[in-house]
């Protein structure tokens, strides 16, 4: 898909003012149960779309299912939204390159308020180190073991992330404070999330680097699992995917790989809160 398509519909696309619920009135576990029931249908819809015989934009809005919301999490952070008004270029790939009937707008769920976050079975952040609040971690902590999945992607700008690895201890430490049964691994280059759609055959993830220029520092992270017993309830990503798909200085090709890295990471995702 051309980017500059995406961009011009992007233009049309407002992020809303308010964060959003599809599913007023439900309790948190009843959405992300919801999202357990109606994940393996759609997995295997995907698999449909791969062959032959659906190749058609009418066949991918007929195999659509019920609408999904893409949402950022709101922490104290002062960058939670950093680069959101280019999510929707996201959404659009996610739609043209899989039967994902996924909201093209991106919306805000509070890391003060568990339901907004049980609205969506994964949610986007830019960092969880900074959490404060009783109420905030013991949210996170419930999201994830209710089958939520989180993922964090730092943002490669020195001026946001200035160490890599003291990124990384800090999403550790925090983790380790909130669900002290999960463990987090580094994820291998034969996982299935390098595979699972699209092929990423040297099992490692696109690297944004500040300026286009290589860093060692950054490039020396791949993608980490956070797990609980056998479950992945999120992925720690030091990557700057966000800043690829956002149009940050690198190589021609690199934001649509990047957001392919995403749509992978979307399924997978989708593949454990379907367990």
């Amino acid at each position: 898909m051309e980017r500059e398509g995406i961009r011009n519909r992007r233009r049309t696309i407002s992020p809303p003012a308010d964060p959003k619920s599809e599913w007023r009135g439900a309790t948190p576990t009843a959405h992300l149960q919801l999202a357990r029931e109606t994940w393996p249908a759609l997995l295997i819809l995907l698999c449909v779309l791969a062959s032959p015989g659906f190749t058609s934009a009418q066949d991918v809005e007929a195999l659509r299912p019920e609408a999904v919301g893409w949402a950022r999490l709101k922490t104290p952070s002062d960058y939670w939204r950093r680069h959101a008004d280019a999510d929707p270029w996201l959404m659009e790939f996610l739609r043209e390159n899989t039967t994902l009937n996924i909201d093209p707008t991106w919306y805000v769920a509070d890391v003060e308020n568990l339901q907004q976050m049980c609205a969506y079975p994964m949610l986007f952040s830019q960092g969880i180190a900074m959490l404060d609040t009783p109420t905030s971690k013991s949210n996170l902590a419930e999201y994830m073991r209710r089958g939520g999945f989180l993922l964090i992607d730092s943002c490669i700008n020195s001026g946001v992330t200035p160490d890599p690895d003291e990124f990384y201890r800090g999403q550790v430490a925090m983790l380790r404070e909130i669900l002290p049964e999960a463990r987090v691994v580094e994820l291998p280059p034969d996982h299935d999330v390098y595979k699972c759609f699209f092929q990423f055959p040297d099992g490692k993830p696109p690297h944004t680097f500040m300026d286009g220029i290589y860093d060692p520092n950054w490039e020396k992270y791949g993608l980490s699992g956070i797990m609980i017993g056998n479950r992945m309830a999120g992925i720690i990503s030091l990557s700057g995917l966000q800043c690829g798909w956002a149009g940050m200085i690198a190589p021609e090709g690199h934001d649509i790989d990047c957001m392919r890295m995403m749509v992978n990471i979307y399924i997978w995702a989708m593949m454990q809160g379907a367990e």
